[in-house]
């Protein structure tokens, strides 16, 4: 099996490669000729590309969401555990009818195909994880944005990925910057599991038969609640599902 693994991931990691390298030029045409929500439609065909390449692995996808919970024009803020690369893909396309933004690492913004050029032109906050007030304005301004456009921001609390799967401390600057701009917002827990495992050998070899799971939980009506309640409320959910997969 782990024969396998080492041949399949070559091929794996030149199919991504040519996803991001096709959607580039896609996405500059959509964008200069079209404007910014055609650009989009490319964003979420790139992002189901990216998804679908796990396939490669033997890998499948499963992504569990109530959407009798969660009717269109309501303003949203999903936030989730952190394990992957891979957790983005899968959220922006299962999640598109509500027009998700991410809050990103600045990292994201130079020399990737594809993934810079929607941080550029697509709308994502891009931060500074070792500045946190230049973080923290950055928050506070796409949730302005979300505010006034109808758009959702994807959030998540832990900072930065768990490698072994476990929860990470939940940091509740960015979820309070949101919703100081967005106090009617509905907070959509939503547990990943299984991620970190395609990484935990970096990427080489790449597990086969990875079974990655996304759940949205139960929503959190933010109205009337203190940050540090919303905060309580998340990580116990998403905590609380890990528990009953394992």
């Amino acid at each position: 099996m782990k024969l396998l693994a080492y041949l399949l991931t070559p091929i794996y990691l030149l199919c991504f490669g040519l996803v991001l390298l096709v959607f580039q030029p896609l996405q500059w045409l959509a964008f200069n000729l079209f404007g910014y929500r055609a650009q989009q439609q490319f964003v979420y065909a790139l992002n189901w590309g990216l998804m679908r390449c796990i396939h490669v692995l033997g890998g499948r996808i499963d992504f569990r969401l109530n959407t009798e919970q969660l009717p269109t024009g309501r303003p949203y803020i999903f936030a989730a555990n952190h394990q992957s690369m891979n957790d983005i893909p899968a959220m922006i396309w299962f999640l598109r009818k509500y027009r998700p933004v991410f809050i990103a690492k600045q990292e994201l913004s130079k020399n990737i195909p594809s993934i810079s050029y929607n941080y550029k032109c697509g709308g994502a906050v891009g931060i500074n994880r070792k500045d946190s007030a230049q973080a923290i304005a950055a928050i506070s301004g796409l949730g302005r944005r979300a505010a006034a456009s109808g758009e959702s921001v994807c959030i998540f609390p832990e900072g930065s990925r768990s490698r072994d799967g476990q929860l990470r401390t939940f940091h509740s600057g960015g979820m309070a910057a949101l919703l100081e701009q967005m106090p009617e917002a509905i907070v959509v827990p939503i547990c990943i599991e299984n991620s970190w495992k395609l990484v935990r050998h970096g990427f080489w070899p790449i597990p086969l038969g990875i079974r990655l799971q996304w759940t949205s939980l139960e929503p959190i009506a933010c109205a009337g609640k203190s940050v540090d309640e919303v905060m309580q409320l998340l990580k116990s959910r998403i905590a609380a599902a890990q528990s009953t997969a394992n």
